[in-house]
């Protein structure tokens, strides 16, 4: 009796320690957000005035401190005297925290408030420490009842300042306009 007892004893432990096929390198470490905010409002500030705003629907947190932004984001840039400069809008938006860069994608407008010009396109990223704006996809600008197009874009963060970089499309000349 005690001999069989052993033997089962035995047995259960050979079953228990069995070699399923997974080694434990087969095992994935979770790479989703660890903090997950809602209705969040975050505030860059230069001699305590705003000079950024960002909102967003839903903010994700991961370890390695990125962010994404799964329902939209927009941000808003003022000026010293704190009047509204510029935005960006997007349906999506994800920061490096490494490479200190924002990623807007889908339906992405950048308005300049003071000229009225407004930037149209699919992938825009922000730097915040350089103060600039950039895209290397398809672009439309709307500007004094105008559109210009093209490939690539480079511009400060307020869109006052920007170059298309392989303008396309035709452009209406008057004829006061030098050529040169």
């Amino acid at each position: 009796m005690l001999r069989r007892a052993i033997i089962l004893g035995l047995f259960c432990v050979c079953v228990a320690c069995s070699d399923d096929g997974q080694s434990p390198d087969d095992f994935k470490g979770y790479d989703g957000p660890v903090m997950e905010a809602t209705d969040v409002e975050l505030l860059h500030s230069d001699s305590a005035i705003v000079i950024v705003r960002l909102t967003a629907d839903r903010q994700w947190e991961f370890e390695n401190q990125d962010r994404e932004f799964p329902e939209g984001i927009f941000i808003e840039f003022f000026e010293k005297d704190e009047t509204k400069e510029a935005s960006i809008k997007a349906n999506h938006g994800y920061f490096n925290k490494q490479e200190n860069k924002y990623t807007a994608t889908g339906d992405v407008v950048v308005q300049n408030y003071k000229s009225n010009e407004r930037l149209e396109t699919e992938v825009l990223h922000w730097e915040p420490n350089k103060n600039e704006i950039y895209t290397d996809r398809y672009v439309e600008i709307i500007t004094n009842g105008d559109v210009l197009m093209g490939e690539g874009l480079t511009s400060d963060e307020s869109f006052t300042d920007w170059q298309i970089l392989k303008p396309k499309g035709t452009l209406p000349l008057n004829e006061q306009t030098p050529i040169e």
